[in-house]
């Protein structure tokens, strides 16, 4: 077992001076434990890429001070990237063996054993949201108090019926997983344009091939598209959700959710779906504040 101080900077294992058995993937940090906490805390959940850095704006020490996150214990959970966890990727056996799912479910579970309240409050975009949604699916009596789910809903659909000619794009996934399989200069580059053509404007673009394990199983996607595409393999909207829910969303999204799931919260008068027409997927990162305003309202 690595020494307490010695978990490449995982602040909630060295505070608590309890690392995990095993070197993880996954990498939860507390970035500000509140005194005598007495509030749920908040989990940043990050998705893809660049999620270290994604939520910088929603925990500074002035948004601290605004009253839905005064008093509040926060914590970050980044899935494997280029940042937190630049080398070694997940390996295939890691994929298939959901080995990061059981890694990030331990890490929720932790931040809910040290919540003064026994529940937590989850802010989760992309895969972040992705990985969320799987876990409360499982556990729908997960304590948690409040979601914020960016981008992505709570069961996905592949078919016609569900969207239409976009359900063609999902064919995106072979653009951004081939360069797990493949990372030459040449993938590379047209991972690259194709993030820049998506409207991600981060510096380290051509640095993301390197979080294109999250699409490892693009082959087996193109395989079954045409059934998929008729309607076979197709999810019912999951609506078990005991609690309340804040869902945003830009156009570009669409192919993340379903129409059952978003109309079940427009339905409910504790959860509110938000739908942008004119940002792109990474709104929550390049639109912080315009976040934050329906953030602290729902709150």
């Amino acid at each position: 077992m690595d020494s307490p101080t010695d978990q490449s900077g995982l602040t909630y294992w060295s505070s608590r001076r309890m690392p995990p058995a095993r070197t993880l993937l996954c990498r939860l940090d507390q970035v500000f434990s509140a005194p005598q906490p007495t509030r749920s805390p908040v989990l940043f959940i990050h998705g893809f890429p660049d999620s270290p850095a994604m939520y910088d704006a929603y925990h500074t020490p002035a948004e601290r001070g605004q009253p839905w996150l005064h008093g509040r214990s926060i914590y970050t959970l980044a899935l494997p990237n280029r940042q937190s966890n630049p080398a070694p990727l997940p390996s295939l056996a890691d994929l298939r063996n959901g080995r990061l799912q059981r890694e990030f479910n331990a890490l929720v579970q932790a931040v809910i054993a040290a919540s003064p309240t026994g529940k937590i409050i989850i802010v989760a975009h992309d895969w972040g949201a992705t990985f969320t949604w799987a876990l409360i699916r499982s556990r729908p009596d997960l304590p948690v108090e409040k979601l914020v789910s960016l981008s992505v809903g709570s069961s996905f659909r592949y078919d016609l019926a569900e969207h239409g000619p976009r359900a063609l794009a999902w064919l995106y996934t072979i653009i951004f997983g081939i360069p797990y399989y493949l990372p030459t200069a040449g993938v590379r580059s047209v991972l690259n344009k194709a993030l820049q053509q998506a409207g991600y404007g981060s510096p380290s673009r051509a640095e993301a091939y390197r979080d294109s394990y999250h699409y490892w199983d693009w082959p087996q996607r193109l395989a079954l598209l045409v059934p998929r595409l008729f309607g076979w393999d197709a999810q019912p909207a999951f609506t078990d959700i005991r609690f309340p829910v804040l869902f945003m969303r830009s156009t570009m999204d669409r192919i993340a959710t379903t129409a059952g799931f978003e109309a079940y919260l427009r339905e409910r008068s504790d959860c509110r779906v938000l739908v942008f027409e004119d940002v792109n997927h990474w709104f929550p990162e390049q639109h912080a504040e315009r976040v934050l305003a329906e953030i602290r309202q729902f709150m």
